[in-house]
Order: structure tokens, then C-alpha cells, then sequence
């Protein structure tokens, strides 16, 4: 028994010895070899085609792009497109260096309503899409906007719009200077938009941005934002607005037109007492007597030329008129005489009629 434990504890140590060399071999031989096969069998795969993604801007060209995530290309990629058509290559390619990044489209080649089909295509591999480009519209920002002051309380904004108003759904965007964030308001096709409640003393900022409204398609891309535009501001030493200013010189005008006509009037009625003789008042009829003697020329102010003017002229010859006939015989005057025995009587006696004797 004793042999056998040292014989046993004598050759313990190399079978230790040969099994730790034998996994170390294993580790080595059967473990290092095998990543780098799989690594090489993945190189082998080919690699995905990126995905392709189109934008129709304001249905006037379109780009389909793809993309680069899968890391970089090493070949040029081809795109071919068909609405119902046969397929036809992109004539356009877009390039990113040296090679093809994506393809442009004029608007002859575009057909919002149709379903759109692209391919690209790589040597040995092909990946198809379908779009609907009623939904992938982007229009352009709205332009001329304008803001006009309805009345003290009131703003109208206006804009245009390069695409036509029914496919359109708008977004405005307002605030004060005294507001930290933008309220909003949606508009759909109409391009004006009323905001009541103003202060004018407020600086008010507004901006509108557009899409393809439901009633045209289900776009989601809003357009860029248009320019912004001003309003209000005003400090209260400032000059009133034009409303202000037509109520308060309308009847200060009406007010002067009124107290010059006054005027005018007043002056008349003194040219006309001077033009005019005085008119006699009966409460001093005392003075025709007492101070003018009875002088009724000099008391009523008549001058003296058209005082004299209205005495009578005793130069002319008085004319008798006599209701008698002439007496029988008399001769009437000569050329010389008097006009008026010249002439006749106004009437003559009936003549007298007596009745004829009875026989």
C-alpha cells in the first residue's frame, strides 16, 4: 500500500502537467482559427442597398437620394423609376465625390397622383420601393407677408403662396415682446389670417410656414419658415395713426369752415348797413322834429343826391281837363297854343229825344 501511494503521488504532477498543455493547445490551435472565419464568411455576404427617399418641392422638381449608413459605397449605384411605364434610368444622377448619391427630376417626370417605383441597382444585388408623392410634397415658404391695422384692436396678415391655395394648409406663428413662446394658428385654404385684441404699444413678430393641406394629399414635411415681419411697438409720445388723426381734424375743420362762414357773414351785413339808407326806428320819430326840423331826408340818411333826384319838377305845363263840351263857335288854339285844347272831350252829351206830336 505504501509503494502504490508514492508510485500514485510520484507520477500525480505529470498528468497535471499534460492536461493543462493539452487545453492550452486546444485554446490555441481550436479557439483562435475559428473568429476569423466567421469574420471572412461575413465579408463574403454582400451588403444591404441603402434606402432611397424622394421630396417633390412645390411639384417642380424632385430628389431621390439614398442613403449612406451601411457605410461607404465602393461602386457607382444605378436608380431606375417607372410610374406604369417600362423602367428608365435616372438621366440626372446626383454625385457625392465621385460617386452617384442620389437623382434629380424635372417636373415633366413628376406625377403626384400615380404610384412611384424606383430600383437600385448594384452588380449582382436590386432593392425596390413604392412612393406615394402626394404625400412627400414640400412647398415652398409663403412669401409678401404683410399685416394691416383693421381698426385700433384688430390686425389682418396676408401672404401669397407659389402653389395654389385649396391644396394648402398653413401654420401661423405670433408674439409679443413681452411673450417667451409662439402661439399658433392654423389657416387652411385661405392665406390671411385676423388677430384681434392688439396693443399697439406690444411689439408683435408673425411668420407663416406651409404644407400639402389632407384635402391634396397626406404630406407631413412643413416648408421653411417665411421671413418675419414687425408690427406695433409704438410709444405713446409717438404720432397717432392715420384713424386717429381723421377723427380729430375732420371737426376741427368743419369747426373753422363754420366760424369763417361767421365771419363772412358779419362783414356782409356791415357792407350792406353802409350801402344801404338807415332804416328810420320808430322810438326816435321825436328827432324828425326836435333835431332835424322835420327834415326827413337828412333824418332817415338818405343822401342828397337821390333826395334831390325825387322832388318833383314844376317846369312842365299843366294840362286841364274839362268834362263840357266846347262851347259852339269857339275856335280852337293855333299851332302855338296849348296841346290840350287840341284835345278832344272824353264824352258827349246823349242827344235828347222827344216824342213826335200826336197828329
Amino acid at each position: 500500500m505504501k509503494v502504490k501511494l508514492r508510485f500514485q503521488s510520484k507520477q500525480s504532477g505529470s498528468p497535471r502537467m499534460l492536461l493543462l498543455l493539452v487545453l492550452q493547445g486546444v485554446a490555441v490551435g481550436l479557439g483562435t482559427p475559428a473568429p476569423q472565419r466567421s469574420q471572412d464568411a461575413l465579408t463574403a455576404l454582400p451588403r444591404p442597398l441603402p434606402k432611397v427617399e424622394c421630396w417633390v418641392f412645390n411639384v417642380e422638381f424632385m430628389n431621390c437620394t439614398w442613403e449612406r449608413s451601411s457605410g461607404p459605397q465602393s461602386t457607382n449605384l444605378t436608380l431606375y423609376y417607372w410610374y406604369r411605364d417600362p423602367p428608365k434610368e435616372c438621366s440626372h444622377y446626383l454625385f457625392t465625390g465621385a460617386l452617384t448619391s442620389g437623382c434629380w427630376f424635372g417636373s415633366e417626370d413628376i406625377n403626384i397622383y400615380d404610384n412611384f417605383n424606383v430600383e437600385l441597382r448594384a452588380p449582382g444585388r436590386h432593392s425596390k420601393q413604392e412612393m406615394k408623392l402626394q404625400d412627400l410634397v414640400i412647398p415652398w415658404a409663403p412669401d409678401n407677408l404683410t399685416v394691416y391695422s383693421e381698426n385700433d384692436s384688430q390686425l389682418e396678415l396676408h401672404w401669397t403662396s407659389s402653389y395654389k391655395a385649396t391644396c394648402l394648409q398653413h401654420l401661423v406663428q405670433y408674439r409679443s415682446n413681452l411673450d417667451s413662446d409662439w402661439m399658433e394658428q392654423s389657416v387652411h385654404q385661405r392665406q390671411q389670417f385676423g388677430l384681434p385684441s392688439v396693443d399697439e404699444h406690444k411689439l408683435y413678430k408673425f411668420r407663416v410656414r406651409s404644407r400639402f393641406s389632407p384635402y391634396c394629399g397626406n404630406a407631413q414635411q412643413w416648408s421653411q419658415w417665411s421671413p418675419t415681419v414687425l408690427w406695433g411697438g409704438r410709444s405713446p409720445r409717438e404720432q397717432p395713426s392715420l384713424p386717429v388723426l381723421e377723427t380729430v381734424l375732420v371737426p376741427l375743420g368743419l369747426l373753422t369752415g363754420f366760424i369763417f362762414l361767421i365771419t363772412m357773414l358779419t362783414r356782409l351785413e356791415r357792407v350792406w348797413v353802409i350801402l344801404m339808407p338807415r332804416i328810420p326806428n320808430l322810438k326816435s320819430l321825436d328827432d324828425l322834429f326836435t333835431t332835424h326840423q322835420g327834415n326827413f331826408s337828412t333824418w332817415s340818411g338818405v343822401s342828397k343826391g337821390l333826395a334831390e333826384s325825387l322832388q318833383p319838377d314844376y317846369s312842365e305845363r299843366l294840362c286841364h281837363v274839362s268834362e263840357l263840351p266846347p262851347k259852339a263857335g269857339a275856335q280852337a288854339e293855333g299851332p302855338g297854343g296849348s296841346p290840350c285844347s287840341q284835345h278832344s272831350p272824353y264824352w258827349a252829351p246823349p242827344p235828347s229825344y222827344s216824342p213826335d206830336p200826336e197828329p
